[in-house]
């Protein structure tokens, strides 16, 4: 990936090719928080932030969250290890926001666009998950819809980018993870995949 074109590089684990739901997942997230620390730093902030989660010297709700929307565990080095290492990361907007109660202007959803299909394309995902419907909602008229997904949180389509099926939770920090579970699951299935709930 290109770092002149992207401020925040997506963190892609290890074994994404080879990840622990047989096929490559995407994990969107909308936007990161804080002021830039120089190109370099800026360029592997997601990297630094996720081996940190990993190894367990920074914790997060949002990211406990999200791996537990995946899979049963969140609470071991080993678990995180297997789950970070079998995706991948990427926050949509391209610049620092300054903090949580801060929302990406026009300009920035704009700009974010063509940043996003290039890395679907070099990361060629089979499902996506967007942990923003705020995301998902401002890229879906630009992809054709496919299959529905039936769960007890609802029903919804899912939407086709590039090779990929993709769709939303809401906010893994005010939302949880139980009612994304069986959203997850299906998607991941859908997606040719399997699931680990």
């Amino acid at each position: 990936m290109n770092t002149n074109k992207l401020l925040f590089q997506p963190w892609k684990g290890k074994n994404y090719d080879n990840s622990m739901f047989d096929i490559p997942v995407l994990i969107v997230g909308e936007s990161n928080y804080g002021v830039s620390q120089g190109k370099e730093k800026d360029a592997t902030f997601t990297h630094q932030l996720i081996n940190s989660i990993i190894d367990g010297s920074w914790k997060h709700l949002f990211f406990s969250n999200i791996q537990r929307t995946f899979v049963e565990n969140a609470d071991t080095q080993q678990s995180r290890n297997e789950f970070w290492h079998s995706v991948a990361h990427y926050e949509y907007i391209q610049e620092w926001m300054l903090c949580s109660g801060v929302r990406p202007t026009n300009e920035m959803w704009m700009n974010a666009k063509p940043y996003f299909e290039e890395v679907v394309s070099e990361l060629n995902p089979k499902c996506i998950l967007f942990v923003c419907k705020r995301v998902y909602d401002r890229i879906t008229p630009d992809f054709p819809s496919g299959e529905l997904l039936n769960s007890d949180s609802g029903n919804r389509t899912t939407i086709k980018i590039q090779n990929a099926h993709a769709t939303y939770v809401k906010h893994p920090t005010r939302y949880g993870f139980r009612k994304s579970r069986e959203v997850v699951s299906k998607l991941i299935q859908i997606s040719g995949g399997r699931s680990c709930v």
